[in-house]
Parts: C-alpha cells; sequence; structure tokens
C-alpha cells in the first residue's frame, strides 16, 4: 500500500508540475484562425491563413516562439517563415502570423488541421501544441473523353448505341449523377428508356461511361443533327450542379443506284434508274457496254433519295450487255456498279424491222376474223 502511495504522488507532481511550468510558459495562450483565403481552397491550389495567437491570461507572455507544422495534404510556401518570435505580448492582447500553404492535388474534400507548437525561448522541455481547421473543397469538372457509335457509320432507319465516356477532370467528387440525351430535332429520339442512363459516383481523375439507345427516323436527311448531353449530380457539399454539352451527330447515308427497268422502247433502249438508298448520289455516269465496248453513255448532276430517272441509249446491238453506273456520294466516295441486261426485240420493234405485221399480230387478227365470222353465221341461222 505504502508503493501505491508513493506512485501516486510521482504522477501527482508531475502533473502538476507540468501543468505549472505551462502556465509560467503560457498564461493563457490559444491559437485561432483569423481568416481563410480563398475559402474553401481548391486541391492544387494556394491556401493564405492568418492565425491569431491570443493571450486571454493575467499576466503578460515573454519570448514566446511559434512554430507552424503542416502535414499532408499542406506544404509550407518557400520562402515563408516557418518559426516566429515574439517578445512581449500583453494580457488581453493577440499577434496576427500569416502563412501561405499548398494543398495537394490528391486531397479529397474535407477539414484538414495545420498543427502549431509554441514554446519560450530557449527552452523547449514545455511545448503547447494547438491545431487550427482549413476547409479544402474540391470542384468536379466534367469532360468528354470520347463518344463512340455502333454503328459507326449512321444511316436513316438505324437504331444507334452511344457509348459516352466522361472524365472528371476536376478536384472534387461527383455524387448521384444522372446522364439524359435530348434532341430538338423529330428525326432524333430516344428508344424506351434509352434516353437517362444513372452513373453515381464519379471521383476527382475517374472515367465513367454512358449508354444511350437512339432511333434515327428513316426520313431524316444527310446533314448533322444537334443533341444535348445533360448531367445532373451533387458535388462534395451536396449541393445539386448540371453540366451540359452540345453534341452533333452526323446522318450520313449512303446512296444505292439500281435499274428498275430496261427495254427496247421505239428505237432507244429505255433504263430506268431509282436511288434506293438514302443519300444523294452525285456524278452520274451510266454507260450501255456490248462486247466491252461502250455504245452510248449519259450523265446526270445528283439523284436523291427515292427519286428515279429515265435514260434513252442508242446504237445497240438486241443480244446480252451491261448497264455500268458510277457515282459520287456525299464525302465524294466513288461506287462503281456493273448490271447485266438482255435486249431483245419487242412486238413493236419486229413490226417496225419488217415494215408490217409481226407473226404474232397476224395470228391475232386471223382468230379474230374467225371468231367473228361464227359470230354472224350463228345470227342468221336463227333468223331462218
Amino acid at each position: 500500500m505504502k508503493k501505491v502511495f508513493v506512485g501516486l504522488a510521482v504522477v501527482l507532481t508531475l502533473f502538476f508540475s507540468m501543468y505549472f511550468a505551462e502556465a509560467a510558459l503560457a498564461p493563457g495562450l490559444n491559437i485561432v484562425l483569423s481568416s481563410q483565403n480563398p475559402y474553401p481552397v481548391e486541391p492544387g491550389g494556394t491556401v493564405t491563413i492568418e492565425v491569431e495567437l491570443q493571450n486571454n491570461g493575467l499576466g503578460q507572455a515573454t519570448d514566446i516562439v511559434l512554430n507552424i507544422e503542416p502535414k499532408d495534404p499542406f506544404t509550407l510556401i518557400s520562402g515563408e517563415k516557418e518559426t516566429q518570435t515574439f517578445n512581449r505580448i500583453a494580457p488581453s492582447d493577440s499577434v496576427k502570423v500569416t502563412y501561405k500553404l499548398y494543398v495537394s492535388k490528391s486531397a479529397i474534400s474535407g477539414d484538414y488541421d495545420v498543427d502549431f507548437r509554441y514554446y519560450t525561448k530557449g527552452d523547449t522541455s514545455v511545448t503547447v501544441t494547438q491545431s487550427v481547421s482549413v476547409d479544402v473543397q474540391g470542384s468536379p469538372k466534367l469532360v468528354i473523353d470520347s463518344i463512340e457509335t455502333d454503328p459507326k457509320e449512321i444511316e436513316p432507319g438505324d437504331k444507334v448505341r452511344f457509348d459516352v465516356n466522361i472524365k472528371n477532370m476536376g478536384t472534387g467528387g461527383v455524387h448521384y449523377m444522372e446522364a439524359t440525351f435530348n434532341s430538338s430535332s423529330e428525326y432524333i429520339v430516344p428508344v424506351l428508356s434509352g434516353g437517362s442512363y444513372y452513373m453515381g459516383e464519379l471521383n476527382a481523375g475517374e472515367s465513367k461511361k454512358a449508354y444511350f439507345d437512339i432511333s434515327i427516323d428513316n426520313d431524316a436527311e444527310y446533314g448533322t443533327y444537334s443533341a444535348m448531353l445533360t448531367f445532373n449530380y451533387k458535388d462534395d457539399t451536396n449541393t445539386p450542379q448540371t453540366t451540359t454539352f452540345k453534341i452533333g451527330i452526323p446522318v450520313r447515308g449512303k446512296p444505292v443506284i439500281e435499274v428498275l427497268s430496261a427495254k427496247v422502247e421505239d428505237s432507244d433502249f429505255k433504263v430506268d434508274i431509282e436511288n434506293i438508298g438514302t443519300a444523294d448520289a452525285k456524278a452520274l455516269k451510266i454507260a450501255l457496254i456490248q462486247n466491252g465496248e461502250i455504245k452510248d453513255s449519259a450523265v446526270a448532276n445528283e439523284l436523291k433519295p427515292t427519286k428515279h430517272k429515265t435514260l434513252r441509249f442508242r446504237g445497240f446491238s438486241f443480244g446480252r450487255a451491261a448497264i455500268n453506273i458510277t457515282y459520287l456520294d456525299e464525302k465524294n466516295d466513288e461506287y462503281v456498279k456493273e448490271i447485266p441486261v438482255s435486249i431483245e426485240k419487242s412486238i413493236y420493234a419486229e413490226e417496225r424491222a419488217e415494215g408490217g405485221v409481226s407473226p404474232t399480230v397476224t395470228a391475232i387478227l386471223i382468230v379474230v376474223v374467225v371468231l367473228e365470222s361464227f359470230y354472224v353465221w350463228r345470227l342468221r341461222k336463227r333468223k331462218k
């Protein structure tokens, strides 16, 4: 029991000696943060803080050394004094000191302590440590990193998947983010719920994809259609934020020229062509080829989708032939098609060639005469 009392006496002696030593060092000294600029400060930025060393005691404090001891995410700017000495701080008086600190880019939003230590000059045996709180608040910054579409070449009538890669290039986090696709064009519409996508969290420096399913109307023409991507979210302070991007959707389409019909009419070989594609065909050149030789040709400036054109060729021979078609799309890419055809004589062509009535027509006339004679004979028989 005696040893217990001895131990307790030693502890109490040390406690009171430290208390009175500290009281002698700093009778009522206290550190508070006077100002922070900017408030809050962003990660990667510089903040100026002003601290006030107050003497709230009844006696004066002399030869007080104040030392700043910043730790992550703070670093004292080069050239700033780490240690300050004050010869005298009167009762109910204070001194102010300013420091510039760099904030690490990797800092996340929150309040961080900056430590200070003060003691009597020449005597560090009794030291008091206090902290002030500095507010660090990052700001998100969303950018479109890339956009991919499936299919890559968008044509009228397509159902398109948009993969939009969003990156947070800011210093703060994004929370509860929802992405929305919208277009003012009647030709660009979302498929069911494909116009919105929930993305959730996106920390600073991270990337994430949003997916949209969009329908391109069959009547959409060649061109670039505008659309809006809107991102609604909350920042690290739980404040609602909105970021909007304007994008262009290129609808290119493809011209497809087909032969609708080909036949001899009078002395011409008549060919009807149509653009069954989804884009204009430009600089059309159509040639009639037989035995490797161009018999006749025609040109046209352009042929729009669903439009047709009639061409007439001369100088041909009956038999096998080919229609050779070349044209350009809106990107000036060239298309070449060669369609085989057979040039055959028509009834009217036979008549013109022989200068009289064709055998087929003659046969028909004979049948008509026979039937008419039979009809007249029956009428006469009834009258008798």
